[in-house]
């Protein structure tokens, strides 16, 4: 695993402000993700999970504090700036699948390749259905989004997500809205396809010598423990974990304090 963190955060604090007046979401976080890690944040609903997602991500902006994502400063860049530093270094999965509706399978995979250029449209296709072939959807292919089931999606969704070979890998609950057998079988074939980003990737934003850091929001115990470290929000600050570890080979708690 590289030594490099990929993602930094220091003093990283969200404020929102309301009818009732100011309310603090997140509250003095720190943490460090290193290259080729994975990080499960886990916590009770409301804690501010997916909120702490949204500020790694550069989906929003921090009130107070740091992020620092791939060695850029995010406080201060505006959005389109964000988005740049994403497109083709991070992916994204989430808990609604959120697939165009009105794209096939082949399609929606292979528009991430269209949106970061550099590729030629047979090319991002030949890619989208190789990817799409080693999720077992080859023949799924021209299928659309309504006509998949709920697996059937989210497995269009890795794909999608992982087609760039993303330095970074946000999921946002990848597995809440599946049932326990297809959660699991989710969750093999994300860190199959991490595996596999890392080793057949040449894009200058994948992790060297592994596959994407990830770092996941989820309420699903057996994918946290599959994790490198796992950081535990509660009432929007960072506290011990409390999650139950069979072995040191699963969660584990960091080293120093804010690092994973």
């Amino acid at each position: 695993m590289n030594s490099d963190p990929v993602i930094e955060v220091r003093g990283l604090c969200k404020r929102v402000t309301d009818a009732t007046g100011e309310l603090t979401i997140l509250d003095g976080i720190d943490l460090s993700v290193h290259a080729g890690s994975s990080v499960a944040i886990v916590g009770a609903s409301g804690s501010g999970k997916s909120t702490l997602l949204g500020l790694l991500a550069g989906l929003d902006s921090a009130s107070a504090g740091s992020v620092r994502l791939l060695g850029h400063e995010l406080t201060g860049m505006a959005e389109d700036q964000r988005a740049a530093l994403r497109n083709g270094s991070v992916g994204f999965v989430f808990q609604s699948f959120q697939l165009m509706p009105h794209l096939s399978a082949l399609e929606n995979v292979a528009l991430p390749l269209e949106l970061q250029g550099g590729i030629t449209t047979r090319e991002a296709f030949a890619r989208a259905r190789a990817l799409l072939e080693r999720v077992g959807l080859g023949q799924r292919t021209g299928h659309y989004p309504k006509l998949l089931s709920g697996g059937e999606q989210q497995r269009v969704a890795l794909a999608r997500a992982f087609v760039t070979h993303p330095a970074v890998l946000f999921a946002d609950e990848p597995t809440g809205s599946l049932d326990a057998a297809t959660g699991h079988a989710v969750i093999d074939l994300m860190f199959e396809l991490n595996r596999f980003s890392g080793s057949s990737s040449s894009g200058a934003g994948s992790s060297a010598g592994g596959g994407a850091t990830l770092v996941l929001v989820t309420h699903d115990i057996d994918l946290a423990r599959r994790c490198d470290a796992v950081v535990t929000i509660e009432a929007g600050r960072r506290v011990p974990n409390a999650l139950h570890v069979d072995s040191p080979e699963n969660v584990r708690e960091a080293p120093e304090a804010g690092r994973v």
